[in-house]
């Protein structure tokens, strides 16, 4: 039962990414190079932001600026990985080939070292069904944001700050739930 929920859990996590992948032909684009640069792009970007939450700990209390500087520092990532030459003509394969492997990078990182011990325990919990749904829905922002970064045009980059100041994490819309979100949401535009 503990192995077939760990792998339940693992599908739900990162079958989108294969299933994206699989759907819109990008190995027979060759897409592989441009999928690899993405995940050591997203690599990178972890590191540094990793480098500077132990230089800013003295400051944590500000957690809204902290995540706000981790969200620009993941679009300057995103601006350089796609700005790198690959053989991927269409516009929109490339889209997607960037959002498969940040997105795939951002879910390891995020979800699987936390799968692998816990979910594999005798009692079952639906928390790691919901990381799993996370990580879809995280998915699915990275491509939003990847395709909001490739078109440049203004009404782009005003969409892109409106989801970095304003919109709320998936994860805080699934632990809180509810009008505790609407709250939430409604706070950051009051506030």
């Amino acid at each position: 039962m503990a192995f077939s929920h760990l792998i339940n859990c693992l599908l739900l996590a990162f079958g989108p990414f294969f299933v994206v992948y699989k759907a819109r032909s990008l190995a027979e684009q060759g897409a592989y190079k441009t999928v690899l640069i993405s995940i050591l792009g997203c690599l990178l970007t972890q590191f540094c932001k990793l480098f500077l939450l132990a230089s800013l700990s003295v400051i944590t209390e500000q957690l809204i600026h902290i995540k706000l500087l981790f969200d620009l520092i993941d679009c300057y990532g995103i601006i350089l990985v796609s700005k790198q030459k690959t053989n991927i003509d269409d516009k929109l394969s490339r889209i997607f080939a960037i959002a498969i492997g940040w997105g795939l990078m951002d879910c390891v990182m995020k979800h699987l070292f936390t799968f692998i011990p816990n979910a594999t325990t005798d009692e079952f919990t639906w928390t790691f069904i919901l990381r799993g749904i996370t990580a879809n829905l995280e998915f699915f922002e990275t491509l939003f944001l990847v395709g909001l970064l490739q078109s440049k045009n203004k009404i782009s980059y005003g969409l892109i700050l409106l989801k970095v100041l304003v919109l709320p994490n998936f994860q805080d819309i699934i632990t809180r739930g509810g009008l505790s979100s609407i709250y939430m949401f409604v706070s950051r535009f009051i506030i």
